[in-house]
């Protein structure tokens, strides 16, 4: 999905804009319980960047509806929209971003927009698939340190899962707490503006987060001390165990089952890019070779020619290069298996301390991704 990257004029779309904030002020009050605390710090009036923690749809539209301006929200085109939200996103237009690398033609535009007085919303994790364990990106620094604009720190409470609650009828809680301005980002003297502008963005999730509830805030991690390994046997078509060519050894297996245990990410390739990867999500139902060699081909064909910042975005340069030196070994040799007809039996294992359970866990099976809305 795309929109038009050239300079907007702010505000634009209020027919539409006004239409669907008015649906929404009318309609989320019959499906949600909503809650907005700290009315007061809203400013009168931009130029402002508004900031918030982002898990799921629903704080996209709270800040869209329960903000007294127009929003002009910046939203990725790195991956497809899904149709459930490619709709909304059409009508109420964004500004777009290419996630991964400093999009300085998306950003340019959005520092326009705050140029001419307007508002800027954004959500610095920069993305769902691991909520409250995202790393946040820079690209609010640099903008509030580019036009001198202060940032207002939104904190959403309980809007993973809601919508889905809502269609059943449920009415879940939807809380909006609305933070103290930030000032604008100013980098000290000798200070290198890199190390600025994390420290920046740390400071500003630092400050939404601050906002939850405490029983959110500080609620432990369920996982700590987690690793990874991959157990690979082959058998022959009369059942005999066969030896692993060294050639074809997966050097990269501790980084390669990580992305096979982050859901999230696999789901990306099956319902945003359409990839046939399902077999790869279920590897404890042993698919034969030949099934999973279709979906990693794709795979690697998107990451080394379409969106090689993909991995790098969401692990880290370090992480996401050892991720796709794995898959292409493990492409290697599950084509070599499915050649010689020989049966794989695949078993990416995952361990870590659960401080909840209490107790050491190994997960076989990768999981399904818990759905975002």
């Amino acid at each position: 999905m795309s929109e038009n990257t050239s300079a907007i004029r702010y505000p634009r779309k209020r027919f539409v804009r006004g239409l669907l904030r008015g649906f929404g002020r009318l309609a989320l009050p019959l499906l949600f319980e909503i809650e907005i605390q700290g009315n007061a710090n809203f400013p009168k009036q931009g130029p402002l960047i508004v900031v918030g923690n982002h898990t799921a749809i629903m704080e996209v539209a709270m800040m869209a509806v329960y903000t007294p301006w127009q929003v002009e929200f910046i939203g990725s085109v790195d991956i497809p929209h899904e149709a459930s939200t490619a709709f909304f996103a059409y009508a109420f237009g964004f500004i777009p971003i290419m996630r991964g690398h400093m999009d300085r033609k998306g950003l340019n535009v959005a520092l326009d927009v705050l140029k001419q007085g307007g508002v800027i919303g954004i959500f610095p994790e920069g993305g769902i698939w691991e909520p409250g364990n995202m790393r946040p990106q820079t690209g609010v620094s640099w903008l509030s340190y580019m036009s001198g604009v202060p940032v207002l720190p939104l904190g959403f409470t309980s809007a993973r899962g809601a919508l889905g609650k809502a269609f059943k009828l449920q009415r879940p809680n939807l809380r909006m707490d609305v933070g103290e301005l930030i000032a604008p980002a100013k980098a000290p003297e000798g200070v290198a503006r890199k190390a600025y502008f994390v420290s920046y963005a740390e400071q500003v999730m630092g400050a939404v987060n601050a906002l939850l509830p405490p029983e959110v805030r500080d609620r432990p991690s369920e996982v700590v001390d987690e690793r990874f390994e991959l157990e690979v046997v082959v058998a022959d078509p009369k059942g005999n165990g066969v030896e692993i060519p060294s050639d074809l050894w997966v050097t990269k297996a501790e980084a390669l089952t990580k992305l096979l245990h982050r859901p999230g990410i696999l789901k990306i390739f099956v319902k945003n890019l359409k990839m046939p990867v399902v077999p790869l999500q279920n590897l404890h139902t042993q698919p034969a070779p030949a099934e999973l060699v279709p979906g990693l081909e794709q795979i690697m064909h998107y990451l080394e020619r379409e969106n090689p910042y993909f991995l790098a975005y969401r692990f880290g340069p370090k992480q996401a290069e050892e991720m796709q030196v794995g898959l292409q070994e493990f492409l290697r040799l599950v084509q070599w298996a499915a050649g010689k007809e020989y049966t794989l039996l695949v078993k990416p294992i995952r361990r870590f301390y659960s401080p909840i359970e209490e107790k050491e866990i190994m997960q076989v099976e990768q999981g399904e991704y818990v759905n975002w809305r």
